[in-house]
């Protein structure tokens, strides 16, 4: 099964790299249950909405940061899982051709979420904001005259958008509010997904210095960088604690310290496997226990605070 340019459909579902969704919808998750928390309420057309943005969020970034790295050169021999691009699967005008529709179904998709959503309300013009500097981030990882994430600035953008943004926008796009209780589980996520780009960046460290790629651990060395991730993670668990003192007591029920009690303990167990890894692939190989980590705090918090 093919395009009408002939590229197969599977290596533009390879691009599109599903496997980061789960990230980006977690987010929504939580802040669903934030919501619930807040005012009791759910609305089901917005949370879907809310989940199909994201994806053409998500989709957008993974496009684009395949390109950018594929025109620099980035991509060649990296460890993992390989890049259309760069492989030659697919073309760099084809790619351009996806990253701009993506960019305008992003927009357009966002643009009607933050309408349906804070019309007549003070929010509605932040929220716009919002949906252009979201896929202005998505865009700008590593694609233009001087994408983030080669000067160092990839980790600030994926806390902040996978956290406080993402979290404390999709509460408010269901109450109308944004509650600065929010804040401290939005810094649960900004953390974990930091940690996972932190992993990702530690596999890379080698071809990311070869091409001038100045992430984070290329600047300041390997040992910083684990030692970087090992903080997230104790931050992640802090906040993570903190939150659910305050949610149980809001609530009036266990379920959020239950929530976080086996969120520590998964979460450990993955710190232990971190200290004895040294290697690209065995970073690599915990890339996806860490996102799956992430998925399942912000679906088991939020869970608890469904059940109060």
């Amino acid at each position: 099964m093919s395009n009408s340019s002939g590229t197969p459909i599977k290596h533009w579902i390879q691009a599109a790299r599903l496997r980061t969704l789960p990230l980006a919808f977690a987010v929504i998750i939580l802040g669903s249950g934030l919501a619930y928390l807040h005012s009791n309420t759910f609305t089901l057309h917005i949370f879907l909405l809310a989940l199909l943005v994201s994806f053409t969020y998500q989709v957008l970034s993974n496009y684009a940061n395949d390109l950018g790295d594929g025109i620099k050169g980035t991509d060649k021999n990296k460890k993992g899982e390989q890049r259309a691009v760069a492989s030659g699967l697919i073309s760099i005008v084809q790619m351009k051709r996806a990253t701009g529709l993506f960019t305008i179904l992003a927009l357009v998709s966002g643009a009607l979420l933050t309408y349906l959503s804070f019309w007549n309300s003070p929010l509605f013009w932040l929220f716009l904001l919002l949906n252009f500097c979201a896929v202005w981030a998505a865009r700008s990882y590593t694609l233009g005259v001087s994408p983030y994430a080669y000067w160092g600035g990839g980790d600030l953008f994926v806390f902040l958008f996978f956290g406080f943004v993402g979290v404390m926008g999709s509460s408010a796009l269901q109450t109308g509010s944004i509650m600065l209780l929010d804040a401290l589980p939005s810094m649960v996520a900004g953390s974990l997904s930091a940690s996972v780009l932190t992993l990702n960046n530690l596999r890379d460290r080698e071809g990311d210095a070869l091409h001038n790629k100045k992430t984070l651990v290329v600047r300041y060395g390997s040992d910083w960088g684990r030692s970087y991730f090992k903080a997230l993670l104790i931050i992640a668990i802090i906040t993570s604690l903190c939150f659910a003192l305050i949610a149980s007591v809001i609530s009036q029920n266990y379920f959020p310290i239950v929530a976080h009690l086996i969120f520590q303990f998964v979460l450990r167990g993955q710190f232990k496997k971190f200290s004895s890894s040294k290697s690209p692939e065995e970073y690599d190989r915990l890339l996806k226990p860490m996102a799956l980590v992430t998925l399942m705090y912000c679906v088991l918090t939020s869970l608890s605070l469904f059940l109060q």
